[in-house]
């Protein structure tokens, strides 16, 4: 039970700390590594822990590749950083671990779709918000400095997708559905 606390909570403080700087501690990934580690063993064992884990972290490393490829192409440059974070690869080695191979295949997929949609929608939330703040007059000089920041700072954040953020959030609730027993099928597949 305590692990499972431990891997929400950090779950949940990925998804903060990706969505208000952009950037998460390093040792947070570490924890949901040893979380989901210590889940996937003790439900099927360290001989199907490992056969999913080289499976999953298989993929997630041809996705990379992949990636690269796609990016050399179209940038015409290799830095894989300039699009995909470090912190976006080490959330994805990090729930590689955790799951079954089709567990992880479909709910990577699942995961990913729901990161775009909550990004669009999150991204039009904050641009109805930027555009009735540009309408506000303010007089005062400190004020207006400060809104002309706020709204530089927007407009550079809105440019990235805290990946690995919406990932957490979106595994989070995978883990209360399973955990609350609506679907127990998880580490079956």
């Amino acid at each position: 039970v305590l692990v499972k606390i431990i891997l929400m909570a950090s779950l949940l403080v990925i998804f903060y700390q990706d969505q208000k700087d952009r950037m998460v501690d390093w040792w947070f990934f570490l924890i949901i590594s040893i979380g989901f580690s210590v889940i996937h063993i003790t439900t099927v064992g360290w001989l199907q822990f490992g056969i999913h884990s080289a499976f999953n972290v298989g993929i997630v490393l041809c996705m990379l590749l992949i990636l690269t490829g796609y990016i050399k192409l179209r940038f015409q440059t290799f830095n894989l950083q300039s699009v995909f974070g470090l912190g976006d690869m080490l959330f994805l080695v990090a729930i590689a671990i955790g799951f079954a191979t089709i567990s992880f295949i479909t709910l990577l997929v699942f995961g990913l779709i729901f990161s775009l949609v909550l990004h669009m929608v999150l991204k039009k939330m904050n641009n109805s918000t930027l555009s009735r703040n540009r309408t506000c007059e303010i007089h005062d000089q400190r004020e207006s400095v400060a809104l002309k920041h706020t709204n530089k700072e927007s407009q550079n954040r809105s440019e990235t997708v805290p990946l690995a953020g919406y990932l957490a959030l979106f595994f989070a609730g995978v883990l209360v559905v399973h955990w609350l027993g609506f679907y127990d099928h998880l580490y079956l597949m």
